[in-house]
This record gives structure tokens, C-alpha cells and sequence, in this order.
């Protein structure tokens, strides 16, 4: 197959997942059908059908990419050469400082994987398991010689705050999103330090 239409395969199905994003958060995934996806990308129902056999096949392709993302921006930001706790606001920054489509998969990825079968919810669970790792790992590296299994409440209780934010939080309002992140990551290490082992 041509190297152009590989990239134009590529483009055709980000502009659907992009569509069917915004669609899935405003009527909800089991409300939305195919057509209206297809009308929502002003596509005929079977280009969409090329692209995505099936509304799972299209769900599943979505939360994918998205989380396989948000797990390599993660990664990158760990892997910085800097303190701890400049690891903790760059992770931060990931995981707030989304584009506004992306803003709408995660919270399609936090609502909407239950709506799969469970043969397409598992890679996704254990993407979802990788992030919690990584955060995890961050932790420790934060405030190590804590006991063992405080580190995964406290790690929930982190990506259970910066998946919230995605629900109320407007890019545009009186908080810029570098405060927001500052805010974030100072409430949350000064109780995290806070803690000894």
C-alpha cells in the first residue's frame, strides 16, 4: 500500500474517532448510534463501516490510543532528569494539560470501557493498570519508606483527583491551566510528605 494512503487512512479515522469523542461525551456511548456518527463526521455509514466495523471496534480503537498516550507521556515524564518533585508537577502537567479532544476520550476512558465486551476491556485495563503503576512508582520515588501498602490508596486518591478535574475544569476560566497544575501538585505533596513511615 502507498505511503500516502496509509497517511490519509490515518488522518480519515482520527477525524472519526475525533467526531464519534465528541459525540460518545455529549449523548453518552450506548445512546449514540453509527449514524450518528457518520452524520456527526458528514460521512456516509459505510466509509464509516470501513474504518470501524462495529461501534465497539470504534470505542475500543479511541480509548486505545488514548491511553497508550497517556502512558508514554507519563513515562516521559518520570524519565526526566529532575528532582522528584519536578517529576510530580511535569506528570501533572500530562494529565491536565489536555487538548480539548483528548479531554473528552479520558473521560469516554473513565466511563465508557464497562460498555465493552470484556475480550476489548482487558488491554484497556491493563493500560489503565500501567498508569496506576507508573504513578505508583513516582510516589515512591517522592517519599520512599513508607510502607508498602499505603502507596496504592494514595496513588488512587492522586489519579482519582487529576481524572475529576477533567469533569469540571475549563482551560479558558479564571485559572490558568499552569496554576491549576502548581495547585494541584502542591495540595497533594504537602499531605503526601506529610506522611512518615
Amino acid at each position: 500500500m502507498p505511503r500516502v494512503r496509509s497517511d490519509d487512512y490515518e488522518i480519515k479515522s482520527q477525524a472519526i474517532m475525533d467526531c464519534a469523542a465528541a459525540l460518545f461525551a455529549k449523548e453518552g456511548y450506548p445512546s449514540a448510534k453509527m449514524q450518528d456518527v457518520a452524520k456527526a463526521c458528514g460521512a456516509t455509514k459505510s466509509m464509516l463501516y470501513h474504518y470501524f466495523p462495529t461501534k465497539d471496534d470504534l470505542l475500543f480503537a479511541m480509548l486505545m490510543e488514548h491511553l497508550e498516550r497517556v502512558v508514554q507521556s507519563i513515562e516521559e515524564a518520570i524519565a526526566a532528569r529532575v528532582g522528584p518533585r519536578e517529576k510530580m508537577l511535569a506528570m501533572v502537567q500530562v494529565y491536565t494539560q489536555k487538548s480539548a479532544q483528548s479531554r473528552r476520550r479520558h473521560m469516554i476512558a473513565m466511563q465508557d470501557v464497562k460498555y465493552l465486551p470484556r475480550a476489548k476491556q482487558l488491554p484497556l485495563i491493563e493500560l489503565q493498570r500501567q498508569v496506576a503503576n507508573r504513578v505508583a512508582d513516582l510516589l515512591r520515588e517522592v517519599n520512599p519508606g513508607l510502607p508498602e501498602e499505603v502507596y496504592k490508596p494514595y496513588t488512587m486518591m492522586l489519579i482519582g483527583l487529576l481524572n475529576w478535574t477533567d469533569m469540571w475544569y475549563r482551560p479558558g476560566g479564571a485559572m490558568k491551566p499552569q496554576e491549576l497544575c502548581d495547585r494541584i501538585s502542591r495540595l497533594f505533596l504537602k499531605g503526601f510528605l506529610a506522611e512518615k513511615g
